[in-house]
């Protein structure tokens, strides 16, 4: 969807002479430009999530779950469960407000997703079976596919060295990733990275705002998803997005 930081080739889409700043003119058209692109960008998402969160509702009323008071395990993964969808949808509601950005939208899809998922474990276990856990997601772009499990060590003593890994192996295991993120990283490319709005006052480098930046990079005072991967690593998104948590003043 984002295809290599499409957004980095938005912001120096306006040429600026290097022995000058920009003009007032060559900063409103840059600004306009990636405003533009981040608007179309904001309403795609936007209808994704809508679909996610519709979807993840005829789910819900077709697989409705009865509990005994016995079955403690089932019960909590079906709370969970309800209570993701509920926030996905309180994030969709909140789709047409100012200061919603993508990574709001991508963890309203993430969650309703992960409401699905854990639905599903909550029907297991009340059938007396033992869920698989949830996805571990690209954590370069949580929208993505699952993150891609590296090849277990075989058996023997040599196989439980520790390999040698080149810089970019490395660079591929440091971070949750799915497959096409992962081949990225190990050819020497940037991943297809979620990014986010930083406000004008944020921008690096002096640089006159606002600037599209990957959502990890956004201090996490101002956005809950800078180190939750849109909240797909962290059970407690949903409690945080129904107390409106996730709403945290940033700078203007």
């Amino acid at each position: 969807m984002f295809r290599r930081w499409w957004f980095l080739k938005v912001a120096a889409a306006v040429p600026v002479s290097p022995a000058a700043p920009p003009t007032r003119r060559e900063e409103r058209a840059r600004r306009a430009l990636l405003l533009g692109e981040w608007e179309a960008l904001r309403e795609r998402l936007r209808e994704t999530a809508a679909e996610r969160v519709t979807a993840a509702g005829a789910v819900f009323r077709a697989a409705e779950l009865e509990l005994g008071g016995e079955e403690s395990a089932a019960r909590l993964a079906y709370q969970w469960a309800l209570e993701a969808y509920e926030a996905a949808g309180r994030l969709l509601d909140q789709a047409g407000d100012a200061d919603t950005d993508l990574p709001d939208l991508a963890a309203a899809i993430v969650l309703a997703e992960q409401a699905v998922e854990r639905l599903g474990a909550a029907h297991l276990l009340h059938a007396g079976q033992r869920p698989a856990p949830l996805l571990v997601r690209c954590y370069w772009n949580p929208l993505h596919g699952p993150a891609e499990t590296p090849p277990a060590p075989g058996r023997g003593s040599k196989a439980r060295r520790r390999p040698h890994l080149s810089p970019r192996e490395a660079a591929a295991e440091r971070r949750p990733a799915c497959r096409s993120c992962r081949a990225a990283i190990l050819a020497g490319q940037t991943p297809d990275v979620l990014p986010a709005l930083l406000p004008a006052k944020a921008a690096p480098g002096g640089r006159r705002g606002p600037v599209l930046v990957p959502y990890f990079a956004v201090p996490r005072q101002w956005s809950p998803w800078s180190t939750t991967a849109c909240g797909a690593y962290d059970p407690g998104t949903p409690a945080l997005v129904l107390r409106g948590g996730h709403r945290r003043p940033g700078p203007r």
